[in-house]
């Protein structure tokens, strides 16, 4: 498979997954929930802008969190769900320094990232695909 996968892709496939929705503006990707993707054993990317940062923090913290992790080639993937009050805490030590990131008037981002190790130890997996072929589906009671 050439290129990536785009985020907004991973955000579908997470709405479908969990009959959820996009949310409309800024804040969390969907209704319920913020979705991040990067490779397996990397780390997940939140990002803050100068105009919006604090309010997206605000948000990040009031829903849960869906980590979908996979392999350069796209055949494995593993989808996790770590529930805001596993993250709250997270936020709340990045909280201080967005504020103090931007005190400074050049800069326009606030970068933090979540571990793979953090999301696996937190987390409850939700699917796993391994070499092409679903492996694990965590089916609602």
């Amino acid at each position: 498979m050439q290129g990536s996968v785009g985020s907004k892709d991973w955000e579908v496939f997470s709405a479908i997954l969990l009959n959820d929705r996009a949310r409309r503006g800024d804040g969390a990707d969907l209704v319920n929930y913020e979705v991040k993707s990067a490779v397996i054993g990397g780390s997940f990317e939140y990002q803050y802008h100068r105009n919006r940062g604090l309010n997206k923090l605000t948000d990040d913290r009031d829903v849960d969190h869906i980590f979908v992790a996979r392999s350069e080639t796209y055949t494995n993937v593993e989808v996790w769900l770590v529930e805001r009050t596993k993250m709250v805490p997270t936020f709340d030590r990045w909280l201080p320094e967005l504020l103090q990131n931007y005190e400074t008037a050049e800069r326009q981002r606030f970068r933090r990232s979540v571990t793979y190790w953090f999301v696996r130890s937190q987390g409850i997996r939700l699917l796993e695909i391994s070499d092409g072929e679903l492996t694990y589906f965590l089916e609602a009671p």
